[in-house]
């Protein structure tokens, strides 16, 4: 009975030092595990963060215009506003497609700006076949367009629009007769609207916000990844046998010393994975976006509200940020979540956060109020600024590092303005001179 008393913390305390023995071995050089120990299969949490494409290339703004022409953003929590609307789109019987006009503001903002219809806003051009993915491939015969906007008549079961920024092109597609109910029924959510108008920025289409903003404050708690993760996961592959592990000051790189690099920086807690096999090197927006993705979902990342934002034609660079009440959020680098690029037929590369969103907290912050556009715009021409060098604005929240707890994150409401060619935000450029 003496032994047995002490038997119990015996068998602990040895437990303990196990698990920490091997705890330091896979901190200290995971590849040794990851070589070890092959991945042969996602686990069920993994096939649960990847999220379909329809969820990731989605519009991420609804504007409605009501019967007098006055217009509102759609706002609530985590874009479900707009996931509400898109649920209307997966019954299109018999679409037909046909180009209503081209080259024509007039008829662009006619067909944009009629009353009693929901515009569905892409973050940034895509192409039709992205669009099919939320209509339950019902576009799928229809010319691979690029598409900025997507206009739903409120009051037309057999037509809707489809609209590309760039040269003011309007499609027009018929389609079945269709019941209006459940569209109808997504305006009488209880949702937050704020006063908007639909124009030109400097010659291209853009939402403007007529009244100041009012935007709660969030404080979040990120998922925080290891190396290790990230390593068994982009370098398990048949050809990477023997992975070697540098360090330089803040930077962690492992490499298979063929084909694969992976390179952490501990100061700024980013990733970023070369992958220098041959690949097609395609060069259409389609491609590009289809193979983004599968190089996206290879991270295992959170994507419950990761979504695409932008497509550079010239370096073929894809941004995906995650969206919080429907805006997105930007580092103070102007980063986002994820990038990924194709360099050329034998290197991609793909740069990505380590800490992301996991799980939002209460705040005791109150709403904080932002400028209308207008206003926003004219402080920073009074500033100095000159309006032909401001491409883009957008709301969106800031990361910034909360001083309590390195596991938390504030995100701070702020207008973004793209600003040669880097987005910026308000307060930073109101700050620069």
């Amino acid at each position: 009975m003496r032994f047995s008393k002490y038997l119990i913390p015996l068998a602990l305390t040895i437990a303990v030092v196990v698990s920490l023995t091997l705890s330091v071995v896979l901190w200290t050089n995971p590849a040794n595990y990851r070589n070890n120990k092959q991945q042969t299969a996602q686990s069920p949490q993994t096939q649960q963060m990847i999220k379909p494409k329809r969820y990731v290339y989605t519009p991420v703004q609804a504007l409605h215009t009501n019967a007098d022409g006055t217009q509102q953003i759609m706002v609530n929590k985590l874009v479900n506003t707009v996931t509400e609307v898109k649920k209307t789109m997966h019954n299109y019987q018999n679409p037909k497609i046909k180009t209503l006009s081209k080259n024509s503001k007039v008829d662009y903002f006619r067909i944009a700006n009629q009353t009693d219809s929901i515009m569905l806003n892409y973050s940034d051009t895509v192409s039709m076949r992205v669009v099919n993915y939320i209509v339950k491939n019902h576009f799928r015969k229809f010319p691979n367009y690029k598409i900025n906007r997507i206009i739903l008549p409120t009051n037309n079961s057999t037509k809707l629009y489809l609209l590309y920024d760039k040269n003011f092109t309007v499609y027009e597609v018929d389609v079945k007769k269709r019941s209006l109910k459940p569209l109808k029924k997504v305006l009488k959510m209880d949702m937050r609207t704020q006063p908007a108008s639909f124009k030109l920025l400097n010659n291209k289409p853009a939402v403007y916000v007529t009244t100041s903003v009012e935007m709660q404050p969030y404080k979040y708690l990120i998922d925080r990844q290891s190396d290790d993760y990230y390593v068994s996961r982009l370098l398990n592959t048949q050809d990477s046998t023997n992975v070697n592990v540098k360090h330089r000051r803040n930077m962690t790189i492992y490499g298979d010393q063929s084909s694969l690099q992976l390179m952490f920086n501990s100061r700024n807690r980013m990733g970023e994975f070369s992958d220098f096999r041959p690949n097609h090197n395609r060069k259409n927006l389609t491609s590009a976006i289809q193979d983004s993705y599968k190089n996206v979902t290879k991270l295992g990342l959170p994507m419950d509200n990761v979504r695409f934002f932008s497509y550079d034609p010239n370096t073929r660079a894809i941004m995906y940020r995650t969206y919080v009440e429907g805006f997105p959020v930007f580092r103070t680098s102007g980063f986002g979540t994820v990038s990924t690029r194709t360099l050329n037929s034998s290197a991609q590369r793909t740069i990505f956060s380590l800490d992301n969103l996991e799980v939002p907290l209460p705040s005791n912050k109150g709403y904080v109020s932002l400028p209308s556009t207008e206003t926003m715009l004219k402080r920073l021409k009074d500033h100095g600024y000159n309006m032909k060098d401001l491409q883009k604005v957008r709301l969106g929240y800031t990361w910034k590092k909360d001083t309590t707890s390195p596991l938390l994150i504030d995100l701070n409401p702020d207008w973004y303005i793209y600003y040669h060619k880097q987005w910026r935000s308000y307060t930073s450029l109101m700050n620069q001179y």
